[in-house]
């Protein structure tokens, strides 16, 4: 059966509420589908406002990764501000994404990608305007199943009692096995029910299910262990690593924002984890082992991704994109590409902030050119409570 679009009663309050651009979708990239065609409907989640969700590459490689398939459907959705909540409960508008604008809970799966811990009770405001339980425990069959993912669901306990499952590692492929397992399910009938499912999942031995373990801690809050209270769920959940990043060169229709964003710009991941080996950084620990682009898929990206989108910069994104091997030829490369064009390049430094450069001039990880200039420019954040 079609869900229905919420449109209808949002716009009726968009003229009440500041920045309603970032409600009604419709951007370049952007992909709706038929409902009653799609055999498996992922809602993807970035718990934070629109202007810093819509740029996170996470979000925009699984959608595209996912939209691929034709017989898959997912849509976005944001964290709303405080001033369209209030009109929502007041009028009875549920959780919706921006693509199609359906609600939240009529979806499969809600995947949720968390950056940082401060997106945790976004998606708890999320999930009650969906009208989806909080507790995990209390949804049935007619509820879509939470998935975590991204940095901080690296250590899933803090929300275990909000998620259904929780994806440790990379999440191209692993959003792809989840979804033949949920295609599966359903074709033969929802057998076993809620708790089948997610037996199914768990027993992939790379998606945490939080409900098959019992945790144990000790006198000052530390996990002292983690055991399965089920039989047929794995012991140990290993951590999803996609090793080849050449054979997934997303996103590669990237998404173009009608309203300002905190980062416009076509973005190349160029390597994942570090090679500094810091003992205080999360990600760079999480992220390991270092896998490179090679500098062929890296201009290629870059082409098709400028032509796509017509964005002028170029972001070359990593946790240290100046220790990549090929750092040098690629900015020389690039430069030689657009030489005497408007396209511009930036890649981050250790800190807060960027380094961006025009073309032609030299590429700040080799030195720059005597009397080149570079600018910095401070990269925005914020949280959408």
């Amino acid at each position: 059966m079609s869900v229905l679009s919420v449109f209808p009663q949002l716009e009726q309050l968009l003229p009440r509420i500041s920045k309603p651009i970032q409600y009604v979708g419709g951007e370049l990239g952007a992909v709706v589908k038929d409902w009653d065609s799609a055999a498996v409907r992922w809602a993807l989640m970035y718990p934070d406002a629109y202007e810093v969700g819509l740029p996170n590459q996470g979000v925009q490689i699984l959608y595209e990764v996912l939209n691929e398939l034709p017989d898959v459907l997912a849509e976005r959705t944001y964290a709303v501000w405080p001033d369209l909540e209030r009109l929502m409960r007041e009028h009875g508008v549920p959780q919706f994404t921006v693509d199609a604008h359906r609600p939240v809970g009529a979806f499969d799966l809600l995947g949720v990608s968390f950056a940082t811990e401060l997106g945790y009770t976004n998606l708890l405001t999320a999930l009650d305007l969906a009208g989806i339980p909080l507790l995990a425990r209390d949804r049935t069959t007619a509820h879509p199943l939470v998935v975590a993912g991204g940095h901080a669901a690296f250590n899933p306990e803090p929300i275990a009692d909000f998620v259904d499952a929780a994806v440790l590692g990379d999440g191209e492929e692993a959003v792809l096995e989840i979804t033949g397992i949920v295609r599966a399910w359903k074709a033969e009938g929802c057998p076993g029910g809620r708790d089948e499912l997610l037996l199914r999942l768990a027993r992939t031995e790379s998606v945490y299910v939080p409900r098959f373990y019992d945790v144990d801690y000790l006198p000052d809050g530390r996990i002292q262990r983690v055991v399965p209270n089920q039989a047929g769920v794995p012991f140990r959940v290993h951590k999803r690593t996609t090793m080849n990043l050449d054979e997934w060169p997303y996103p590669k229709k990237p998404l173009v924002p009608l309203a300002e964003t905190v980062h416009e710009r076509y973005a190349v991941e160029i390597f994942r984890g570090c090679t500094r080996g810091c003992r205080f950084c999360q990600a760079g620990m999480i992220t390991r082992p270092v896998r490179e682009r090679s500098i062929t898929t890296v201009g290629q990206m870059v082409k098709e991704g400028l032509e796509f989108s017509g964005f002028s910069e170029v972001g070359l994104l990593s946790l240290s994109s100046a220790d990549h091997s090929e750092i040098g030829d690629i900015c020389s490369g690039l430069a030689g590409q657009y030489e005497g064009t408007n396209v511009s390049l930036s890649l981050p430094r250790p800190g807060s902030t960027r380094s961006t450069s025009r073309w032609p001039r030299s590429c700040p990880a080799t030195g720059g050119a005597p009397g080149s200039r570079s600018r910095l420019r401070a990269a925005r954040s914020g949280s959408a409570r």
